[in-house]
């Protein structure tokens, strides 16, 4: 494995410019890792202050990226890495288009030992959660806790009316508007400052002037989030030896049986619930998220 730092000064600058004047202004640095797991191929992390080693590796939902969790970073101020899953963000496409979860999970393992050795909490939603159990599971010793936020194996159906439009593909767009005109049509249930953002940082020009999304996904006929979900993933997260951490938005996707079945199977697990937030609690209460991360890392 070989990590290497980005040369991009100004991708940053907005974020920069937004973070409070408390103090000296956070390091935050774009780095590719090299994995060679049945074919070379690169995993991108937005570091936070790294200098020091992180404390939390964030991963995110299908369809985003990393820099999902801009905001949860912001206000969390300690050293950390938010990781662009396969197929998202700047990492490399897997050429089968297969993104479940155990298919992510050496992949991830080697990320996450790279770019946060010493057993960081390790947080994620949707499809990074259902990825981040498979790690947990295979290689224990990668991840020193783990916390799900709004996602139990097995639920992937009561999430289809708070994440991306599905099924893709998405067309080809002519402009980076017309793709944000697309997605508020597609997702209405997505706030027009999230659509307006994700526009911003999920689509990309291609050489013939097109624009369309930077995640795979935009390019999979018939993907949807049934496709990533795992239920026998369940074993694997009771038997976890760190107690998991569900965070459950009160407005969120998961129903009080699936809840219900995570304190039956997996006793030693914990439940916090953030008020006030839909299922993309990095969205809706990211200071609250950060609070829950800056608990476990003070632990």
């Amino acid at each position: 494995m070989s990590v290497t730092t980005a040369a991009e000064p100004h991708e940053f600058a907005e974020l920069l410019r937004a973070v409070p004047d408390t103090g000296a202004p956070p390091v935050i640095e774009r780095r590719w890792m090299t994995v060679v797991v049945g074919g070379q191929r690169h995993v991108s992390g937005v570091c936070w202050d790294p200098a020091e080693p992180p404390g939390v590796v964030l991963l995110h939902g299908a369809a985003t990226s990393a820099r999902a969790f801009d905001d949860v970073l912001r206000a969390y101020r300690r050293p950390a890495v938010a990781v662009d899953l396969p197929g998202h963000g700047r990492s490399t496409w897997i050429k089968s288009g297969d993104y479940r979860p155990r298919r992510l999970a050496k992949t991830l393992e080697e990320a996450i030992r790279s770019y946060a050795p010493g057993g960081p909490v390790v947080a994620g939603r949707g499809l990074g959660a259902l990825a981040a159990v498979a790690v947990a599971a295979r290689f224990p010793q990668v991840v020193g806790r783990l916390v799900l936020i709004d996602t139990l194996p097995g639920a992937a159906g009561e999430t289809a009316d708070q994440q991306a439009p599905w099924p893709w593909p998405s067309p080809r767009f002519t402009s980076r508007d017309e793709a944000r005109a697309w997605l508020a049509g597609a997702a209405p249930w997505l706030a027009e400052t999230v659509v307006a953002r994700e526009a911003e940082l999920e689509t990309v020009q291609a050489a013939d002037g097109s624009w369309g999304w930077r995640h795979h996904l935009g390019s999979l006929a018939d993907s949807g989030p049934a496709g990533f979900d795992d239920d026998t993933l369940w074993e694997q997260l009771a038997a976890l030896p760190a107690a998991p951490l569900l965070v459950r938005a009160e407005q969120g996707v998961l129903s009080g049986e699936v809840v219900d079945r995570f304190n039956e199977q997996v006793p030693r697990g914990e439940v916090v619930t953030v008020a006030d937030s839909g299922h993309r609690i990095e969205i809706d209460q990211p200071a609250a998220l950060s609070d829950v991360l800056r608990t476990l890392t003070e632990q």
